[in-house]
């Protein structure tokens, strides 16, 4: 189950005094918790163990209370109980890992650190949101977003980008680095203020419809069969539906979470819209997300070297605004990428 979606080292409690820790790894631990003996097995292995910040979870066979005074005691954070099921552990390791991230932006990026988490916090909500219904406006998002956009002023599309690889998620990778490209290319371009703070919105909740996909499918470490494309590609409309469901979100906001794979000459998905049907916001998002894409390294694929993913781009004629693609050269060929 670990395997499908992580990189993470096995040992057994007699090794774990051994293990030369980060502060910033995450711990589970499966061991029995019935016995004494198996309690002291336990302080024995963990006692090298530095304090880490995402903090221990412990696999447990039920919830039963003296299981759970026992894990809590021994400094069990989350507690996952047999039988183990896949979105819950998932949602758990997934939690960890968003805190060892914010730890380590907090100590190596400096300044970069604010927009970098407010950009994750956006995301984690906006996939909350979309699974569990709870109520969120675009409006609430503006403060997060206003957050992004200073982080961008202050240090640079290039730091940004170099600090959002250590993202574990593929899916908030993706979105992070979107929403930084696009906000770099509106300050570049002298937008105003609320045009930037509707281009940092854009870019975190274009993708939200993947919250609607299977997470072996979005974070699957290989490329993906013609079946699969095709359960990917409906994230534009499940996005939709979602945010028509919830209310709350501006007509232009939806049209980009719908439109921001249609292409010019009415080639695109999902609803083959061409020409002025495509409007501005959506325009500079799918240029933003194409590139994104094309310099990201994926477990199947390299990252496109800055030059040759904006020559990609510029044979996109008919297909993309090519008075936005020469406006944006500067963006994919001054700024150091590489994502």
């Amino acid at each position: 189950m670990l395997a499908q979606r992580y990189v993470f080292v096995e040992c057994s409690l007699a090794e774990l005094p051994q293990f030369h820790w980060n502060k910033s790894l995450g711990l589970v631990i499966d061991a029995p918790l019935e016995a004494e003996t198996d309690v002291q097995r336990i302080i024995h292995g963990c006692r090298a163990v530095p304090k880490i910040n995402p903090g221990i979870t412990f696999l447990v066979d039920q919830l039963a209370r003296q299981y759970m005074v026992r894990a809590h005691a021994l400094g069990a954070e989350t507690i996952i109980p047999r039988p183990l099921q896949e979105s819950t552990v998932f949602t758990v390791i997934d939690d960890m890992l968003v805190r060892a991230r914010k730890d380590i932006w907090s100590s190596q990026f400096g300044a970069e650190a604010a927009g970098l988490v407010a950009g994750t916090d956006v995301l984690e909500n906006l996939f909350q949101f979309a699974v569990s219904g709870t109520k969120l406006t675009q409006y609430e998002l503006y403060d997060r977003g206003d957050t992004v956009i200073d982080t961008l002023a202050d240090t640079g599309l290039g730091r940004w980008v170099e600090a959002v690889k250590a993202h574990h998620s593929q899916t908030f990778r993706h979105s992070l680095l979107v929403t930084g490209v696009a906000v770099g290319f509106g300050q570049h371009l002298g937008m105003r203020r609320d045009d930037l703070r509707r281009l940092a919105v854009s870019g975190l909740v274009h993708d939200i419809g993947k919250a609607a996909i299977p997470l072996s499918l979005l974070e699957k470490p290989g490329a993906l069969t013609k079946d699969e494309v095709a359960i990917v590609r409906q994230h534009t409309t499940l996005g939709r539906d979602i945010l028509l469901r919830q209310g709350g979100f501006t007509p232009e906001m939806i049209d980009v979470v719908t439109h921001h794979h249609e292409m010019l000459d009415g080639s695109g998905y999902p609803d083959g819209l061409a020409g002025n049907d495509i409007k501005d916001l959506v325009r500079v998002v799918t240029i933003s997300d194409i590139f994104a894409a094309l310099i990201e390294q994926r477990a199947y694929k390299l990252p496109m070297p800055n030059e040759v993913a904006y020559a990609h781009l510029s044979k996109m004629e008919g297909k993309l605004d090519m008075s936005l693609v020469d406006a944006f050269r500067p963006i994919a060929m001054e700024t150091r990428l590489a994502a």
